[in-house]
């Protein structure tokens, strides 16, 4: 029901708002690196099964990735809320797979998260060359 809920919320921010690549935006790059931060950890956590630390790293991603879709008041690409929404999805897998305490869960949801974001990542650096501004880096 809530993977429904959240599904239903990113298409509606889609449809809704208006395209464009929202990297340039100073509070979204911080909050890709507190993401990429709690990613690394949640990496360790799930080498070493250490269930309660996947739980924490998957509830901070949470809280970041609320907290990035409010920072969308301009709209975004449709790829980058496709990617989003698989992001989101992840970390919730991340959040029952441990309160299951099921570790191959755990590694298809953090496979599936980082996938999402090698994706989204590769779709910025093709819309930042085809419109002619400076790589982004670092988000």
């Amino acid at each position: 029901m809530l993977r429904t809920r959240v599904v239903l919320f990113l298409g509606v921010m889609l449809v809704l708002t208006p395209g464009h690549a929202p990297a340039q935006n100073p509070t979204l790059k911080t909050l890709m690196r507190a993401k990429l931060l709690n990613t690394q950890r949640l990496l360790e956590a799930v080498v070493t099964a250490d269930f309660a630390a996947i739980q924490r790293d998957a509830d901070a991603l949470s809280r970041i990735t609320e907290k990035e879709i409010v920072s969308w008041h301009l709209g975004a690409q449709p790829e980058y809320a496709k990617q989003a929404t698989f992001f989101v999805l992840s970390v919730r897998g991340l959040q029952d797979a441990a309160a299951s305490r099921n570790i191959d869960a755990a590694l298809r949801e953090y496979t599936a998260l980082t996938s999402s974001c090698v994706l989204c990542h590769a779709h910025v650096r093709r819309l930042t060359t085809v419109q002619g501004g400076p790589p982004v880096r670092g988000e």
